[in-house]
């Protein structure tokens, strides 16, 4: 359960900060709008351009928890990585924003990292509104907040010219409620506010640090720099080379297991498609034991939605996994290989499942961390069900 709120506490906000440059110009752009909207909520403060993740409430007393628990989860986001923005939009006629790129890895890390904080800090009430929680949760800067209708007017006009984007209307056509894409689908032929790359914003910007503060007013109380990357690409080889592609000792305990529960296999065949890793020929089935890694299980990019004809789209990353994280170094590169690394997979189990074999695919992580033993046992036993039960299932994830 989350913890209790009462009167007595303050809301503290999680945030992630930019580079001095691409600070700079965001706050350039929120005094450009504050001044043509005549709105200094946001300004006044003098809060530095950022990323909020989470907030939460906490009183004087379990402040020292509480940051305890912050510079633990620190240690979840630990390297900066980069973001880009997909334009300009707005939340309710009261907020403009920029909107990061949603198809991106910086996006999905962002998406991540709000769960990780929640999960951090459960013993803490969560602050500020229910957007910031993980099921609603959407990441964005503020550009200018708790604008009034004439005002909030003016911004979008501002956001606008500065995009060089004519609407089909004026402003003043445009209906109450009919802007704000959280809140609606947007209508091509009745557009709200303008989208797009502003010239005034940076394209992609690098957070840099992670900050704990106390609002209204704001307060930073910690403020702590992720590290860059250093790493020679030697290094950065041979660390990712160090990163096993199946579980190891954990795949040579899976087998004994089920070697104890009757069952006789080959390991590695090479005389099948993929060589899977554990064949059973009596039943004609296989099990793929894959790392989370290298085969990016849980990534979920637009780029990753490789069509099938036999399986589901969503197949082979269908559930979430905390071990893949895509690198934020290079990302070109590792976009590339990983929807390489997919389409093999999915030609795999095709071919398969069309020369009459049934396949499975064991995610690491689902034998690992804490109670190995006892996960390996239960996930032996899933094979063995699943085995049994014969043409019922031709393809299965454990």
């Amino acid at each position: 359960m989350p913890g209790h709120y009462s009167p007595d506490c303050s809301t503290y906000a999680i945030s992630l900060c930019f580079d001095d440059s691409s600070g700079e110009k965001i706050l350039s752009l929120q005094n450009k709008i504050a001044s043509v909207t005549g709105n200094d909520f946001l300004t006044k403060n003098q809060v530095p351009p950022h990323i909020t993740i989470g907030m939460f409430h906490a009183s004087d007393e379990d402040l020292p928890k509480l940051r305890a628990s912050f510079e633990d989860f620190f240690n979840s986001v630990r390297h900066s990585f980069a973001l880009d923005f997909s334009g300009t939009d707005s939340f309710l006629e009261k907020v403009l924003f920029l909107s990061p790129n949603t198809d991106s890895p910086g996006f999905l890390r962002l998406k991540e990292l709000n769960s990780e904080l929640h999960e951090k800090l459960s013993a803490f009430a969560p602050g500020g509104n229910r957007n910031y929680l993980p099921e609603r949760f959407f990441p964005h800067v503020t550009l200018a907040v708790k604008l009034k209708k004439e005002e909030f007017a003016k911004g979008i006009t501002f956001l606008g010219d500065a995009q060089g984007i004519v609407g089909a209307r004026s402003v003043a056509e445009i209906e109450p409620g009919e802007i704000g894409a959280m809140e609606r689908k947007r209508n091509p032929e009745k557009p709200g506010l303008p989208q797009g790359r502003c010239a005034q914003i940076p394209e992609n910007i690098k957070i840099v640090a992670v900050s704990l503060a106390k609002c209204k007013p704001y307060s930073e109380i910690c403020h702590i720099l992720l590290s860059q990357d250093i790493l020679s690409a030697e290094q950065r080889h041979k660390n990712m080379s160090a990163i096993k592609s199946t579980g190891g000792k954990l795949e040579v305990a899976l087998r004994s297991q089920l070697f104890k529960f009757g069952f006789r296999f080959r390991k590695n065949d090479k005389r099948l498609t993929g060589s899977p890793d554990i064949v059973f020929p009596h039943y004609r089935a296989v099990i793929f034991v894959n790392g989370c890694f290298w085969h990016s299980h849980g990534w979920r990019s637009s780029e990753s939605l490789i069509k099938s004809p036999l399986l589901d789209e969503n197949v082979l990353f269908s559930l979430s996994c905390k071990k893949f994280r895509m690198p934020t170094v290079n990302p070109e590169f590792w976009l590339k290989k990983f929807t390489k690394n997919r389409e093999r997979d999915l030609r795999d189990v095709e071919k398969l499942l069309l020369d009459g074999w049934r396949v499975g695919v064991l995610w690491e992580c689902s034998i690992t961390g804490r109670g190995r033993r006892e996960k390996i046992r239960s996930v032996a036993e899933k094979i063995s069900l699943w085995l049994e039960e014969g043409q019922t299932e031709l393809f299965r994830e454990f």
